[in-house]
């Protein structure tokens, strides 16, 4: 995959969920975890669509984990960054605070690198931040 984009900038990554996500994909609600090698270079998403409004904390560890484990089962160096899409506006929720925790809390527990929690709508994309998260 020597074509794949390398994920080692905040433009980079913006630039990469512009192209990757489709706009029909931006409204839905549900999570992508990309997964990348020991130098960032996109491998794989790994889209869970359909997601429930109302999200339990232990549910989103379960679905992080898997993807985390993985990758340091495969690569033992290598990273991810996790892409919540959902309708409305880019205002942070309490279901985008928990996926950040969540996120956080397994990747560090299993020893993968994350390069962020970031929120895609149909009309803005962010990185979500400590601050958005408390």
């Amino acid at each position: 995959m020597s074509d794949s984009p390398v994920l080692d900038s905040p433009e980079a990554i913006d630039a990469h969920l512009t192209s990757s996500i489709e706009r029909w994909e931006r409204g839905r609600r549900g999570v992508r975890f990309v997964l990348c090698d020991g130098d960032d270079r996109v491998q794989v998403h790994c889209p869970v669509d359909d997601l429930p409004a109302e999200l339990d904390p232990a549910d989103c560890a379960q679905a992080v984990a898997i993807f985390a484990n993985a990758l340091a089962e495969r690569t033992g160096d290598g990273s991810m960054l996790v892409v919540l899409t959902r309708p409305g506006s880019s205002a942070i929720s309490d279901p985008d605070r928990i996926w950040f925790h969540a996120a956080y809390e397994v990747c560090a527990k299993v020893g993968v690198r994350l390069l962020g929690v970031h929120l895609v709508t149909p009309v803005d994309q962010r990185r979500i931040l400590l601050d958005d998260a408390l």
